[in-house]
């Protein structure tokens, strides 16, 4: 490779710090001025209130739960980490990808206000979740496990939702009101910075939004005082909303574009150099004597470029173009006073071309430009019915039935010169096309044998297509197949055209204690079993960078998937303010059945404690993380051990209403950690280190900040 690189501007993230540290230190006068009454129903900052909903494994947090996450994070994903059972891979610095109960990537289904954004990605760089920023989601949902049919298909790990603030109006005759807020946030590690704006104008009739948001940061520092190469990053994001309301009838159009110049990946082989997306996504609610239908119509487009920035050496323009549609219908009916019905229509498509342009003066990567995948289409037509009933106080059931037919294709390929041609021509010559028929099912009750407790207990069954990479992507070339992979472990993969869909068939069952008011106690424990047919793992054909790392090709295996979830808080009392106690304990075990090995990045078992404490405007918590070495490891995917490791961060924040500041300090006595879903780190292995040894670790001690003026 030549030794031209692809240079990027870096942010000034330490004297924007300082600014927001001093407009800190001018606000306490303002802060009295907007003193504000206690709010006995406000959320315990460090611990997380969770509604409820139908089944197991239902997690929603709103916007008095993310108020505190969103002040100083990046990544969208880091939302649902105080969830119980999701654990965060690492990815990007807003590219993270959430693991639920062991499941990831496209195994967890991932909805955008509404929208199926499908990763155009062979490296998985850009997510669903990183085409919103944390600061513009007002809800995130998990459905882990038993999604209900009417959220679910093409997925066999849960479906995970973020959607943006619903329209407001203004009451009858106040006419026009308007509203907003700015936000600006600091973390000293990374010299990270983010800045947001919201405005909202809005009258009886109807409302228009917007948001903007930039969150940058430089290479971060791990607990040993070591720079982290390759994990800075740059996102802007902007959206624009507009809804009209008639009578019960609502329409909604919202635009978005992104735009991130950079986001460097520790764990990759190449970085993000750019990732333009535009969305228009077109909404109508409306509610009739029967019960309401809801429609949506969005179209999301992606142009991604890969290439290596400063930390890492050589050239290798990577370009994809990625573009969504989907069309949904979906109707709930009241059948009777105790039974509702919900059935639904959907029609999603997505084209991809992932192309290679040739490096002038390379051998290896000239005359012409290898096409990866040409003319890439993935075409889903689903619907689904199901229905819920609340058979008495005590028993409440759903039942849902869903059809997917999904058909993937691709056209004819090329490779950069004459040592490709044999492998392409063979791939040209297949019949590339493919059709799958995929059935879901999930079946769950609730049931409350007393007060004060809840048993919750169901059966799902899920399926989930090969996506375009693992079916078609070709080359065994060394090279060419180490740039598909997103475990972020630096091996190859190779594509296989015969790969058939995951099903996995998943038993759940918890049981709740609270207390009767749901105001002091409660402790939740959860069991899930998943039996996956055809998991969709690798077989090592080869191996890549010379010798060091393997070469896989995408196959069909049977598992098996456990996991274990307990979850509890309690108040402790009042002493100069509330006190109260929360805390969550996850276990994950997954076996290859066809190996008899270990399945590949499982999160050990992990553990979080939080003592919260409130007190007028001011809410505060002490939390410890402990980890425990991640020991079983996959011996086939050459996975690495990590030790054990215990973190301690201390928040605080204060908030009148109007101006809201949140601070905190994470990994208080900067400890020094290997991250167990973190990879290896690119820079350090080809600079000669053993995957060991360049484990990718964590963020060392940092001071956050952040500050949201609301107007």
């Amino acid at each position: 490779m030549s030794s031209e690189t692809v240079t990027r501007r870096a942010p000034p993230g330490i004297g924007r710090l300082l600014a927001a540290t001093a407009l800190v230190a001018s606000l306490p006068a303002a802060l009295r001025a907007e003193h504000v009454a206690e709010d006995p129903h406000a959320q315990h900052l460090g611990t997380i209130t969770l509604r409820t909903d139908t089944g197991p494994g239902v997690s929603v947090a709103g916007p008095a739960d993310l108020t505190g996450l969103s002040a100083t994070a990046s990544d969208s994903a880091a939302l649902f980490s105080r969830m119980t059972g999701v654990a965060l891979q690492t990815g990007g610095g807003v590219s993270a990808l959430p693991v639920v109960n062991g499941f990831a990537a496209d195994r967890v289904k991932t909805l955008v206000d509404g929208m199926q954004i499908t990763s155009s990605c062979g490296n998985f760089m850009n997510p669903p979740l990183s085409y919103i920023a944390p600061g513009a989601v007002a809800e995130a949902a998990l459905y882990a496990g038993l999604t209900p049919v009417s959220l679910g298909g093409d997925s066999i790990g849960g479906t995970i939702s973020v959607s943006a603030e619903d329209p407001v109006f203004a009451p009858a005759g106040e006419g026009v009101a308007a509203s907003g807020s700015l936000s600006v946030s600091a973390r000293s590690n990374g010299e990270a910075f983010g800045g947001a704006a919201k405005l909202r104008v809005s009258g009886e009739s109807f409302s228009l939004s917007y948001d903007a948001s930039l969150s940058e940061a430089e290479n971060y520092k791990d607990g040993a005082g070591r720079e982290v190469k390759a994990s800075e990053y740059r996102s802007i994001n902007h959206r624009l909303g507009a809804a009209a309301r008639f009578g019960d009838h609502t329409f909604g159009l919202s635009l978005g574009w992104q735009d991130m110049p950079y986001q460097a990946f520790v764990n990759q082989w190449m970085d993000m150099t750019d990732n333009s997306s535009t969305s228009v996504n077109a909404s109508y609610e409306g509610v009739f004597d029967w019960g309401t239908l809801e429609a949506r119509l969005y179209q999301n487009d992606v142009r991604h470029t890969m290439d290596k920035l400063a930390d890492k050496p050589g050239r290798m323009p990577m370009e994809t173009d990625g573009r969504d549609r989907g069309l949904t219908l979906h109707a709930e009916i009241g059948l009777d006073a105790r039974s509702d019905m919900r059935l639904g229509a959907e029609y999603l498509t997505y084209r991809l071309d992932d192309w290679w342009p040739p490096v002038t003066g390379s051998m290896m990567m000239s005359p012409e430009t290898f096409w990866n995948i040409s003319d890439g289409r993935r075409d889903r037509a689903a619907l689904f019915g199901e229905i819920e009933t609340t058979w008495n106080d005590q028993w409440q059931t759903l039942f849902g039935l869903r059809y997917e037919r999904v058909t993937t294709d691709t056209g004819e390929v090329q490779g950069y010169n004459a040592m490709y041609q044999a492998e392409a021509s063979a791939f040209n010559a297949l019949d590339r096309k493919r059709r799958d028929g995929n059935f879901d099912l999930t079946a769950t009750a609730r049931y409350t044998p007393a007060e004060g407790q809840l048993l919750e207990f169901g059966f799902a069954r899920k399926t989930r297509s090969p996506n375009l990479y693992e079916r078609y992507t070709w080359s065994t070339n060394a090279m060419a197949a180490s740039m598909i992979n997103w475990n972020g472990d630096l091996h190859g993969w190779v594509g296989n055209p015969d790969l058939r869909p995951e099903t996995a068939d998943t038993l759940s069952l918890s049981y709740e204690w609270h207390d009767p008011a749901e105001a002091d106690w409660h402790l939740k424990a959860a069991l899930q079993y998943s039996r996956v047919d055809d998991y969709i793992t690798g077989e090592r054909i080869g191996s890549v960078s010379m010798g060091r790392r393997a070469l896989f090709r995408f196959v069909n295996h049977d598992a098996e998937l456990f996991t274990l979830n307990l979850e509890g808080a309690k108040r402790l009392g009042d002493w100069h303010g509330e006190w109260n106690l929360g805390g969550r304990i996850s276990y994950t075990r997954g076996k290859d059945e066809t190996t008899g090995g270990n399945l590949y990045n499982i999160m050990p078992l992990n553990a979080v404690i939080t003592l919260g404490h409130r007190a007028g405007n001011w809410t505060n918590a002490i939390e410890l993380q402990a980890v425990a070495g991640k020991t079983t490891v996959a011996a086939d995917r050459l996975e690495e051990k990590t030790a054990g490791y215990g973190l301690v961060t201390l928040r605080s924040g204060y908030d009148t209403g109007r101006l809201r500041v949140d601070m905190a300090i994470e990994n208080l006595f900067d400890r020094d950690y290997a991250l167990p879903l973190g990879g290896v780190g690119a820079v350090d292995f080809q600079g000669g280190a053993t995957a060991a040894q360049a484990l990718v670790h964590g963020q060392g001690r940092s001071f956050n900040l952040g500050v949201t003026w609301t107007f």
